[in-house]
């Protein structure tokens, strides 16, 4: 590697294998992606492969590093760093991460940097993961779309159907970089009730381990999310029962998840208005505390 942004501590003897894409500071409702990246890292004892040079790629005033305060005493000064690792799963499955902050800088120097990187290193498979808030009800399973370069593992968790234009992330600028390379590549994310996604959402991390499973045969428990999951459903289910208004969108939402609009001919409220009148309500909550 020739880059200036990263250095390489060793390049290990892999077999094709998966690279999951974890770069956190875009849109990641109920912190899905961090906390399904948490899991993963905590699974093994990660390798290090290289590092990123996090003076040329982040703002430190921004995202600025974490002091460690000791009896009065500065312990420690923690830098954000944007790591590549080897990880195992369950079954001692080896993988690849690329994980930490997405950078502030250099982003076009950065994406080629990597593909570079993961092509000196056989991946086969790029998969990126994320969660965005959604008109979707709590009471219902968690749903998960894709977006990608392979229509084969798209459709098996559909996607948007139409034109639409957002903000991208680094990911996203990575997926056209690796495409060009010839890797196949999808991200896949979850959607997180609007009035959700501002806090812990366990059920979707949950689903994005579940659908990392479905597209890479990479194995996580989701045992303790799911029972996590169930406690946050039955915190909002009570805040939610305790007022009709809310019981109604509740159930609008509910029924738009399970039906289209078409055949209910209702007219649904949009997420905007949902999430409005429902973190206000939940905010009302946390005050009367």
């Amino acid at each position: 590697m020739s880059s200036e942004l990263v250095t390489v501590q060793q390049l290990p003897d892999l077999v094709d294998p998966v690279l999951v894409v974890a770069l956190d500071g875009w849109v990641d409702a109920g912190y899905g992606m961090r906390n399904a990246a948490e899991i993963m890292i905590d699974s093994s004892e990660a390798v290090q492969v290289a590092c990123f040079d996090s003076d040329l790629l982040i703002d430190h005033r921004a995202r600025r590093p974490t002091m460690t305060v000791r009896d009065g005493r500065v312990d420690d000064i923690s830098w954000p760093a944007i790591r590549l690792e080897v990880l195992c799963d369950l079954d001692q499955r080896k993988f690849l991460m690329l994980h930490g902050p997405e950078p502030d800088f250099r982003w076009q120097a950065f994406c080629t940097a990597v593909v570079e990187l993961v092509q000196q290193l056989g991946v086969a498979r790029v998969v990126s993961l994320g969660a965005y808030p959604a008109a979707v009800p709590h009471t219902r399973p968690v749903r998960l779309s894709a977006t990608g370069t392979t229509q084969d593992l798209i459709e098996r968790f559909g996607s948007f159907q139409g034109t639409l234009e957002v903000p991208a992330g680094i990911s996203s600028a990575l997926a056209k970089l690796f495409e060009a390379a010839g890797l196949e590549t999808v991200s896949v994310w979850a959607q997180v009730p609007h009035y959700a996604s501002g806090s812990p959402f366990p059920a979707s991390t949950a689903a994005l381990i579940q659908g990392l499973r479905t597209v890479t045969e990479l194995r996580f428990d989701p045992a303790p999310l799911i029972a996590e999951g169930l406690e946050v459903s039955r915190r909002l289910d009570t805040m939610i029962a305790q007022n009709a208004s809310h019981k109604r969108l509740l159930g609008q939402l509910e029924g738009a998840y399970d039906t289209t609009m078409g055949e209910h001919g209702d007219e649904i409220p949009t997420g905007d208005e949902l999430a409005e009148e429902l973190e206000r309500f939940l905010r009302d909550q946390d005050e009367s505390k």
